[in-house]
C-alpha cells in the first residue's frame, strides 16, 4: 500500500512540476458515485453480486489550484447471492486537492476519514468502535461557457481503503458531476 501511495505522489509531483499551467479560476464542484466496485477482503462465503455506493463529494478549488473538500459515502451496499447484504454507512472524508489545467483540468486528491456510520445487515446494525482510512482520487474536467457563465462537466474515479474494526475494507467509486467557475 506504502509503494502505491509513493508512486502515485511521486507522479502527481512529477505533473504538477511539468505543468506551468495553473487553474485560473475558482470553482465549485459537486460530485456523485455512477459506479461502485469491492476490492477488499472477503467479508462473506461468495463474492457480492452487486455493490451500489450512493454519496456526495462537494470541493472548492482555489485559483492558485490548490482546494479543500467534503466527501460522504452515504451508502456502500453490497448485496450477496444468498440474499444477504453489508451496508457500510456514512464515510466521511476531508479531502485536499490541486488542479491543474485550464479548459481541461486534472485533479490529485488525497483524503483522510473523519467518521464512519454503522455497518447495517439482515441481522442488524453493528457500530463500528474503531476506524481509520484514507482515500486517493483523480479527476477530470472539461469547462464549457454559456451566456450566463461558465460550467465543467466533471468525472473522477476514487479509492478508498478503510480499517473498521481490525477489516480491510478497500472500494472504488466512479464520480460524475457538475462545476461553476467564477
Amino acid at each position: 500500500m506504502f509503494k502505491k501511495f509513493l508512486f502515485l505522489g511521486a507522479a502527481a509531483l512529477a505533473m504538477t512540476a511539468t505543468s506551468t499551467i495553473a487553474a485560473d479560476a475558482s470553482r465549485l464542484r459537486f460530485m456523485v458515485p455512477a459506479q461502485a466496485s469491492y476490492t477488499g477482503e472477503s467479508l462473506g462465503a461468495a463474492d457480492p453480486a452487486t455493490t451500489e455506493a450512493s454519496g456526495i463529494n462537494i470541493q472548492y478549488v482555489h485559483s492558485s489550484g490548490f482546494g479543500i473538500g467534503y466527501h460522504n459515502t452515504i451508502s456502500f451496499k453490497m448485496t450477496y447471492p444468498d440474499g444477504e447484504y453489508l451496508d457500510f454507512q456514512n464515510a466521511s472524508f476531508v479531502d485536499l486537492s490541486y488542479l491543474f489545467g485550464g479548459e481541461l483540468t486534472g485533479q490529485i486528491v488525497v483524503g483522510t476519514l473523519i467518521g464512519h456510520g454503522d455497518i447495517e445487515s439482515a441481522s442488524g446494525p453493528s457500530p463500528v468502535e474503531e476506524k481509520s482510512g484514507t482515500a486517493f482520487g483523480i479527476n477530470v474536467g472539461y469547462e464549457y461557457s454559456f451566456p450566463f457563465g461558465k460550467y465543467e462537466a466533471l468525472l473522477g474515479y476514487r479509492s478508498e481503503s478503510l480499517t473498521l474494526d481490525s477489516t480491510d475494507v478497500s472500494r472504488t467509486l466512479i464520480l460524475v458531476g457538475l462545476g461553476k467557475t467564477f
